[in-house]
């Protein structure tokens, strides 16, 4: 039994890490590297931070999600069916913070991967189009400081659930019962 919740908490911390860790080397790294590099070919750093941030934000991060979700649902599972009376250590004062914090990091993604990243795609389109239009440029840079934000938002909620996650295995591990 140990070992089974002990493999789903890894399943979910790769899940997990995997997402933050995305979040901070295309937010960070990737997007500075191609501005930078591709200062004088605007329409190909477009393009190519266009297509990186698709696969991410939409197959990987759904990915994601998946492994994090399937975890907790097995770990909820075993809890209510298992005749051995298992009960994960809980750090947090309040009931389902994980679960809460994980829920808000879930919406906020799929708002980015399915809304906000098909819209900013149309402006940059029409910007590309008419390169002169003010406005289309305006309602660009609004639609990517958005999305910077959620970003920045996930990123901070991510690490906390790592902290909180990394406090619970600590827990976990130090439980006298043993299988």
């Amino acid at each position: 039994m140990k070992r089974l919740v002990y493999t789903l908490n890894l399943f979910y911390l790769f899940g997990l890490t995997l997402w933050i860790g995305g979040m901070f080397l295309l937010g960070i790294l990737v997007e500075v590297m191609v501005r930078i590099h591709l200062k004088e070919q605007p329409l190909v750093a477009s393009k190519i931070m266009n297509r990186i941030m698709d696969v991410f934000n939409i197959e990987i991060i759904y990915t994601c999600i998946g492994f994090m979700v399937a975890a907790e649902i097995v770990k909820f599972l075993v809890k209510k069916c298992s005749r051995v009376g298992f009960d994960p250590p809980v750090v947090t004062k309040r009931r389902y913070v994980r679960e809460v914090i994980l829920g808000i990091m879930i919406v906020l993604a799929i708002y980015m991967g399915s809304f906000l990243r098909p819209e900013m795609h149309e402006v940059d389109r029409m910007k590309k189009d008419n390169p002169a239009d003010q406005k289309l440029q305006i309602r660009f840079d609004r639609f990517h400081s958005t999305f910077v934000n959620i970003y920045t938002v996930n990123m901070v909620l991510g690490l906390s659930l790592l902290y909180i996650h990394g406090k619970e295995m600590a827990r976990f591990r130090e439980s006298p019962t043993d299988e």
